[in-house]
């Protein structure tokens, strides 16, 4: 049965949005023109139902039995959460050059990701005139001008967690899409701007505590699976 679209749902929950976004990435780097669920199920360690049910909530439908188009996939992917192609590049910026934001310095991180890093910025002078990098380096003076003329659409927050939200309240203002924060501070979504909360220490610590549920969740679906069966 050949693919098709069908009605999506009307909102994709997160976790389904962050899986799907992640399939996208390792269909993107596929050389194989058709991939079942059971095969995307070894690539990513989802079981098959979780797989199809998350594709089937953007309005994909596939073949059970010949696999899925990779290609037409991945675009409805791209498609259905507004994703620019890797051929299409975003341009992106640093905010706050420490440890953090200087080890991001390197471009070819970005390479074939679609996202391009043309500026950074930090608060203190001396050091954007210390570090080198592939791309200029300003003061956080000249973030307003510098976003504007270069048209940047995006932005990584590496700054001191105290300087964090007046950073981010002034990056939206000039008309930054999307910030990923790498500091400790929270900060939250508007209207014009999607926030991602990232503090590897934030991150680490989720994980410890999802860590102490781990075997109570093996079980539920060990019980669930045995339900199905019967």
């Amino acid at each position: 049965m050949n693919e098709m679209l069908s009605a999506p749902q009307k909102r994709v929950s997160e976790p389904s949005k962050r899986r799907l976004v992640l399939l996208a990435e390792l269909l993107s780097r596929t050389d194989t023109a058709r991939i079942t669920s059971v095969e995307l199920a070894y690539l990513t360690h989802w079981s098959t139902a979780l797989i199809r049910h998350d594709i089937a909530s953007i309005g994909f439908c596939g073949g059970v039995s010949n696999g899925y188009d990779v290609r037409r996939l991945c675009d409805a992917i791209l498609r259905f959460f507004e994703i620019a192609p890797a051929s299409s590049e975003k341009k992106c910026c640093i905010v706050g050059l420490g440890r953090l934001g200087a080890a991001l310095l390197d471009e070819a991180i970005f390479d074939g990701t679609g996202y391009k890093i043309v500026a950074g910025f930090d608060p203190n002078v001396n050091r954007t005139e210390i570090l080198r990098s592939a791309f200029p380096l300003y003061p956080a003076s000249r973030i307003e001008t510098v976003v504007a003329s270069e048209r940047i659409e995006y932005a990584i927050l590496a700054a001191k967690n105290e300087d964090a939200a007046p950073l981010a309240g002034r990056l939206v203002a000039c008309g930054i899409r999307g910030i990923v924060n790498y500091t400790d501070a929270v900060l939250r979504s508007t209207v014009s701007a999607a926030v991602e909360n990232a503090s590897p220490v934030t991150l680490l610590r989720t994980l410890s505590a999802r860590g102490s549920g781990i075997a109570l969740e093996a079980e539920e679906v060990k019980r669930n699976a045995t339900f199905d069966a019967c």
